[in-house]
């Protein structure tokens, strides 16, 4: 099983995909407002709640244990985020020994890393935060030890940073309010001690995570400042600058929130319901609106037991939720835009180098959709193309989610006039450009085709109310009728919607004939095309030889039919 664990965390180093780096969450629109879970199964009744009141692509914090790296179930469960429009931060936990939380080792890294790469995430930045409150010795291995905790974080970092630069890191967050006890070490102490032993650690983290709760008791007032109240956080970054950072960093408060007094007991000293739904809208009003707030996870969505019954907004035992979860849902969000990292493809090229001019063609190829978006022509994705005097038009772009594919099919207009014009094809969504082919196009003009035929077996094959058709397989695409078949020959001109070189099937038609065919390709200039005798056997002009033919001709006179094998 080790070895296997090495293959795959080698297998992910070689296929990860370079990244430019992660993005600044807050460059683009941001719905900061989201939930903590406990229950991975809760994620289809989170969406309601942080992405209502205006709000899209909220996020979720959740704990990914170390006994659980089981890629098929986290992608499926990744998938169903994307689909309701939900941002991941992945907190990693080890295992329970005991009370307590192991002591991650560095030689796991490798399992970790190779899991976590073997992800399609949501969006581009992968939120990951490195452990929890290690100034707790019970979240530590039954120890405290900072120089320990910050070795770990850096490590992690590294590796995850080489492996795919798109995870974006985050430290533990902190227990602001602990005491230093032997069981726990103030949080002061506790970073000043890390960064003593690991400056670096300042440099290594992508952002900031908080434990902002309303202390003391997780009930005190959403207008209390600073450390062991919501405002936590500017403690925190404030106390980071007094060790030697030196930029700022975005804050994701993945744990803040109120206790209620509902439970499996009654506890009445707690604030109501009610009552915590006020202070969040307050804290919503107040608090959370600085600016360098990335994402606000309140603790807990749905907690059925003790010790966090207290914290849920879900009621026990029921379906239904508590006041404050309404509260919550009522405060106005933004609809963010994360970024993504779209790949489409096609599976062979499209575009041919020479067509003609005045033309429309229908392309058809499979679609693969290799990126992290959904593609959804109802979400703003549309075909289009850079090329002078060129359009598409009757376009049908498949729904697809990552790793599915899909036909896409449109019709490609060429400009009136010749010459040779770059053509690229692509798809855009909002500013986002993906190109899917790109080619120099030769553009001709419409060409002629001269068709030789014999009229039975007379001296001169000459007929009115001729027609040529030419197909594209069982598709016609040109009629040219009222032709006149002179000297036993009869040229069409302006030929449009033909890929030149291609095979096409060229038919004349004449009168009281059988019609004649032949399959060639057809050129940019002249196309010669010499057909077999024409018999002529067509009498009721069906285009196909029946009894009815026989029986007709035997009805005309003998000069008449004479005429038409032999001439005058």
């Amino acid at each position: 099983m080790h070895h296997m664990k090495l293959l795959l965390f080698l297998i992910a180093l070689l296929l990860a995909r370079p990244a430019a780096a992660i993005s600044d969450p807050l460059s683009v629109p941001n719905n900061r407002f989201g939930i903590h879970i406990a229950d991975l199964n809760d994620i289809p009744d989170v969406a309601p709640l942080v992405n209502s009141s205006g709000g899209d692509w909220g996020y979720v914090t959740l704990v990914a244990p170390q006994t659980d790296q089981n890629t098929q179930s986290w992608q499926k469960l990744f998938d169903q985020m994307r689909r309701l429009h939900l941002i991941p931060i992945v907190r990693l936990a080890t295992r329970l020994e005991g009370a307590s939380w192991a002591k991650p080792k560095k030689e796991e890294i490798r399992d970790w890393v190779a899991f976590l790469t073997s992800l399609n995430w949501p969006v581009e930045n992968r939120y990951i935060i490195l452990f929890n409150e290690p100034n707790h010795a019970n979240e530590w291995g039954n120890t405290i030890d900072p120089e320990g905790y910050a070795d770990i974080l850096v490590a992690f970092a590294k590796v995850l940073k080489e492996t795919n630069e798109d995870f974006f890191i985050l430290p533990a967050g902190l227990d602001a309010s602990a005491a230093s006890d032997g069981r726990s070490l103030d949080a002061a102490e506790f970073l000043r001690r890390m960064v003593a032993t690991y400056p670096e650690v300042l440099d290594i983290i992508d952002g900031w995570t908080s434990h902002s709760y309303p202390n003391p008791g997780f009930s005190g007032s959403p207008y209390a400042w600073g450390r062991g109240t919501l405002r936590t956080f500017s403690w925190e970054l404030d106390y980071l600058k007094q060790l030697g950072l030196k930029r700022e960093l975005p804050v994701f408060i993945t744990e803040t929130g109120w206790v209620h007094a509902e439970g499996k007991f009654w506890q009445p000293r707690l604030l109501t319901p009610g009552a915590v739904g006020v202070n969040l809208r307050v804290a919503s009003q107040t608090v959370w609106t600085d600016p360098g707030i990335v994402a606000v996870t309140p603790f807990v969505f749905n907690y059925q037991d003790y010790p966090f019954d207290h914290f849920s907004f879900k009621k026990l035992g029921s379906p239904e939720f508590y006041d404050h979860y309404f509260a919550y849902q009522s405060i106005p969000k933004r609809t963010g835009r994360p970024r993504q990292h779209e790949s489409f493809s096609i599976s062979h090229p499209l575009l041919p180098d020479k067509l003609i001019a005045s033309s429309r063609y229908t392309f058809t190829a499979e679609l693969s959709n290799a990126g992290q978006s959904i593609l959804d022509p109802a979400n703003g994705y549309q075909l289009t193309i850079d090329a002078k005097d060129f359009s598409v038009s009757d376009v049908t772009i498949p729904y697809l989610e990552p790793g599915q594919k899909g036909t896409l099919t449109f019709s490609l207009g060429t400009p009136r006039t010749a010459g040779t014009i770059p053509v690229a094809l692509r798809i855009a969504h909002g500013d986002t450009v993906i190109p899917l082919e790109a080619r120099t196009i030769t553009v001709a003009p419409p060409p002629s085709v001269t068709i030789r035929a014999q009229l039975g077996w007379r001296k001169t094959s000459a007929a009115e109310g001729v027609k040529v058709l030419v197909y594209q397989g069982n598709r016609l695409i040109h009629e040219f009728p009222r032709q006149s078949l002179v000297g036993g020959a009869v040229t069409v001109s302006g030929v449009t919607d033909i890929i030149p070189g291609q095979p096409y099937r060229v038919v004349l038609v004449v009168p009281s004939y059988l019609p004649r065919q032949k399959i060639l390709p057809l050129s940019e200039g002249i196309t010669l095309a010499s057909l077999p005798r024409l018999l002529p056997l067509d009498t009721d002009e069906d285009g196909a030889l029946t009894t009815n033919d026989i029986l007709l001709l035997l009805k005309l006179p003998p000069a008449v039919v004479m005429n038409r094998f032999f001439g005058p």
